[in-house]
This record gives structure tokens, C-alpha cells and sequence, in this order.
């Protein structure tokens, strides 16, 4: 017969986490889940993000900032939405660090000023 002797003081019911196993912790670290990969675990720096929605938000705006501004806010909202919960501090914290305001508050302000812009530039047509 086999014995295993186990010592009841350092057993544990709960079952060892496992790889690969639902993170419902916080990311701080800088790095967010890559929404546009198709492997669930993929991460992305979420600073690397923001520049690219940066980039995609220049092109098309005129060199006028309020339609960037607009352009970027409403990206980097959108893609905020798609992100997991545990996600969203880092973004935001990536944000920030480059200046940019994900509040509705700050949509609703950018979204006044361009179109307080396109009736100008209409205007001026």
C-alpha cells in the first residue's frame, strides 16, 4: 500500500495557479492586451498604443490641432471600450503621460471645438 504523508498545516484547498489561468488583477505595468491579436494572452505597451493612434489621428486632420485632438480622443476612447477592466488604469496612466484627457468631459470640449472649426472652414468656402 502506498502512504503519501502529507503535512496538514502547509496543505491548501485551493487549487495552484495555473499559466494561462483569468488575471483579474490590475496591470500596472505598463503593458495591456492586445485587442487586435487573435491569442487572448498577447500584450502590447499601452504608450506604444497611444502613439499609434497619434500617428493614425494626424493623418487627414489639416494641421489643424482640434481635428487631431477629436480624431485622437475618439480613437483612444474607442479602444479604451475594448479593452478588459484590468487594462484600463495602464491606458489611461499611458494617456496621461503624453498629455492626453480620456474623459467625457474632454470628448465633449474636443467635440466643440471642431465643430466650432468645420463651421469656420465651411464659413470661409
Amino acid at each position: 500500500m502506498h502512504t503519501h504523508n502529507v503535512n496538514s498545516k502547509t496543505a491548501t484547498t485551493t487549487p495552484p495557479e495555473r499559466w494561462g489561468a483569468k488575471s483579474t488583477s490590475l496591470r500596472m505595468d505598463g503593458f495591456i492586451t492586445d485587442v487586435s491579436s487573435s491569442h487572448p494572452f498577447d500584450v502590447i505597451r499601452a504608450d506604444a498604443v497611444i502613439s499609434r493612434l497619434s500617428k493614425k489621428a494626424h493623418q487627414g486632420c489639416g494641421l489643424h490641432a482640434e481635428i487631431y485632438e477629436y480624431n485622437l480622443i475618439v480613437s483612444a476612447m474607442a479602444h479604451l471600450k475594448r479593452l478588459p477592466e484590468k487594462d484600463h488604469p495602464a491606458f489611461l496612466h499611458a494617456a496621461e503621460k503624453q498629455g492626453l484627457t480620456l474623459t467625457d468631459e474632454e470628448l465633449v470640449r474636443s467635440a466643440n471645438a471642431y465643430c466650432d472649426l468645420r463651421n469656420e472652414l465651411f464659413e470661409e468656402e
